[in-house]
């Protein structure tokens, strides 16, 4: 069912993605082609303009055919009046139809297979004489101009513009598409990535849970059996349940930091700190525990300047890693706290001599609720999320902390952290 899931948001997100490309290049595209099409014909019609203007004004009528252009000129029936400068085009242009609705319009004409930009004025200038300086009858005088340029070529060549831009958005297409499917896939890595952790979250959860949750249940279950006993009779039970319910206390409330901290709800308040004294008030209670465990504890603290820091979270920080040194470090041995400004940083390092971690565990060691004794231990076992909230903690103050072996035995826990200048 999962792999179904993720299956169609992966065709989901590689939809998105192919359709908003192909919407980016056609947009993109269209927008090439209408200015390629409108700069080609604002150059014709530039020509066109300049040209009806020089015969509309003119003071005879304008001799043969240009490279370019042709200038029809029409007396006021509609005869054409210049054919004999019209030289071999005089056939062809005999059968173009003028019309007064087009008077002062620039447009298209088809004339068989070519394709003429026409424009069509009055003469405004008085043609007297012709370009021989003979005199021009009053009903030869031109009344009309039709100037006409052949657009084929032109045309041919938005239309192979277009062709190739076709060529261009197919080929663009399926490149789209290829990188679109690589890019979906990428971008799911995260996604399963975070959908893995927490269906692993809420397994390993429900698992951490069930087992104190079976306790009580079935110390409870017994003392309903037994109505008539008195609390002292029943002592074990109750205390058995009771630390259970603290169990279960501290990893709700674990599981509910971390989840926080994921939403990123919980933020740092960080304030100027007296390091020493801090870290004087975090260890004094623990010295006592530590030395009725017959182990010892030895603290350098070389931090003579106050320290910009989240005091609860590194004060959590610091009890999650002292609680794990105490759990490892066997009895007789030594737990050793050491802190140091060093380049900038707040350095913390609290070093067990216990059993170590192996190295292809060190990183590992940082997930929730793992744990590189399988065996339930709780004594040593713990719920596995301390390190996760120790690394959050960490990077929440921008910082850094790593797992190191102790020459002596054990494992050396340290802590980097930014502080002020």
């Amino acid at each position: 069912m999962d792999k179904i899931v993720n299956r169609k948001q992966q065709i989901k997100l590689f939809l998105i993605e192919f359709f908003s490309f192909l919407i980016v290049f056609t947009i993109l595209g269209t927008i090439i082609f209408v200015f390629y099409q409108r700069n080609t014909y604002n150059s014709v019609d530039s020509t066109l303009t300049r040209r009806t203007q020089m015969a509309s004004n003119s003071t005879n009528m304008m001799g043969p055919p240009d490279f370019q252009t042709i200038t029809i000129y029409y007396n006021f029936k509609g005869k054409i009046l210049n054919s004999q400068y019209l030289n071999n085009m005089a056939s062809t242009v005999s059968k173009i139809k003028v019309n007064k609705d087009k008077l002062n319009k620039i447009y298209n004409l088809e004339v068989g297979e070519t394709t003429l930009r026409c424009a069509y004025v009055k003469v405004h200038s008085q043609m007297t004489v012709d370009r021989n300086g003979e005199p021009i009858k009053r009903s030869q005088r031109p009344k009309y101009v039709l100037v006409l340029r052949n657009v084929t070529p032109e045309l041919q060549g938005v239309e192979r513009f277009k062709e190739l831009l076709l060529a261009s958005f197919i080929v663009f297409g399926l490149i789209v598409f290829i990188i679109s499917y690589i890019i979906s896939g990428y971008n799911m890595k995260p996604v399963l990535k975070a959908w893995k952790q927490q269906e692993e979250f809420v397994d390993s959860a429900a698992h951490e849970i069930r087992t104190p949750l079976t306790i009580i249940q079935n110390k409870l279950e017994g003392l309903m059996t037994k109505p008539n006993d008195t609390i002292k009779e029943q002592a074990s039970a109750i205390i058995m349940s009771l630390s259970e319910i603290r169990r279960l206390n501290s990893l709700t409330s674990d599981m509910l930091t971390l989840a926080r901290a994921n939403s990123n709800v919980i933020t740092l308040e960080k304030t100027p700190v007296n390091f020493t004294e801090f870290m004087n008030q975090i260890l004094e209670p623990y010295a006592d525990l530590i030395e009725s465990q017959n182990k010892k504890l030895v603290t350098s603290i070389n931090v003579t300047k106050p320290v910009l820091i989240d005091a609860k979270r590194v004060h959590q920080l610091i009890v999650i890693l002292l609680d794990n040194a105490i759990k490892y470090t066997p009895t007789g041995a030594t737990i050793t706290v050491n802190s140091s400004i060093e380049n900038r940083n707040l350095k913390i390092q609290i070093c067990d001599t216990g059993i170590g971690i192996s190295d292809k565990n060190k990183k590992s060691v940082f997930k929730r609720f793992y744990r590189e004794e399988e065996s339930g231990n709780k004594k040593t076992g713990g719920n596995g999320l301390g390190l996760s909230i120790a690394e959050w903690i960490v990077s929440a103050h921008k910082g850094h902390i790593k797992i190191t072996d102790n020459p002596g035995g054990g494992s050396i826990f340290t802590v980097l952290l930014p502080v002020a200048k």
